[in-house]
């Protein structure tokens, strides 16, 4: 935790200072930074995955308790209603105790049911020592339950706060390192694009390129195709789009992928401007500069671009 507290300061006083005090830092010193901390932040969510564990176990050790108790609670139930019956029938037949012919003696038969008795208290405290050490156990276990609670939900608010302002200034930095890139190429006054001729052994653009590489440095994919033959038609053709797969096989996207390409798709349209970025596609809409538009449907999840998101470039 001190480790990322000191990254965390290091990384404000960094953002923070004045423009005119020290160099701006490159991309590939902010790139370090947030290597070290990324791992810093990734220690914190292991510690609060942990920690959210750890909480869900102390709650169970509660109902584990709670369960013997009610246990506990039924035998002593059924033991006090089988002494009671013994009771009501020893003191309905007095003359006649358990075992003892007709004609036993008046001390005979007081002496057995004296035994009886005997037995009948032996066995119920017996019973009683059960439940009560149910009870005490119970007892001692929902204490420390809610006292490991109590210090869990603690850290638990305490990691979550860590892991806020980690999330946050991953976000600043990463922002930082999305402003220093330029992306190759002329533009002209009005802020337009001159055109770019594929190169290179993959036939893209400069700018292509770029914008490809980048986006693999920061997302985790499953595959990334960018120029393909003619016959395809739109920008593949001229190396100018890249369809950056999140699924397999024309899978349909999980909750969990369907996000990572919500964010892809996010970054792309944040950084368009300074990239060159004509259009994105994604997930049956697309967007062209001024807010997402649907698509109509084209038949199919790889079609409707359901398990990629197509970036084409100017």
């Amino acid at each position: 935790m001190q480790g990322l507290l000191a990254v965390l300061i290091a990384a404000v006083t960094l953002l923070a200072a004045p423009a005119a005090a020290d160099p701006q830092p490159t991309a590939e010193q902010l790139r370090k930074q947030l290597s070290r901390l990324q791992k810093d932040f990734d220690t914190v969510v292991a510690d609060y995955n942990a920690n959210r564990v750890a909480l869900a176990a102390a709650a169970r050790t509660e109902r584990s308790a709670a369960a013997r108790l009610q246990a506990a609670q039924r035998d002593f139930d059924a033991a006090r209603r089988q002494i009671s019956e013994l009771a009501a029938l020893a003191y309905q037949t007095p003359q006649v105790p358990f075992g003892l012919p007709m004609g036993a003696s008046e001390p005979g038969r007081r002496l057995h049911a004296a035994a009886i008795l005997h037995l009948q208290a032996q066995n119920q405290q017996a019973i009683i020592g059960r439940y009560a050490t149910a009870r005490d156990a119970r007892r001692r276990a929902q204490e420390e339950a809610a006292t490991k609670a109590r210090d869990l939900r603690d850290r638990d608010t305490r990691l979550r706060a860590e892991r806020q302002k980690a999330e946050k200034l991953v976000a600043k930095i990463t922002d930082r390192i999305d402003r220093l890139l330029i992306a190759p190429g002329v533009r002209g006054s009005d802020g337009s694009w001159a055109p770019e001729l594929p190169s290179g052994p993959d036939n893209i653009t400069a700018r292509t390129r770029m914008v490809r590489d980048q986006v693999k440095q920061r997302f985790s994919l499953t595959g990334v195709g960018c120029y393909r033959s003619l016959q395809d038609g739109g920008e593949h053709p001229q190396g100018r789009a890249c369809d950056f797969m999140i699924t397999r096989g024309g899978a349909r996207p999980s909750p969990a992928q369907k996000a990572q390409g919500d964010a892809l798709a996010a970054w792309a349209i944040k950084n368009a401007s300074r990239l060159g970025i004509k259009y994105v596609i994604f997930y049956q809409r697309i967007w062209q500069g001024s807010g997402w538009k649907a698509m109509s449907s084209r038949g199919g999840v790889t079609a409707n671009h359901q398990d990629h998101v197509h970036i084409s470039m100017h």
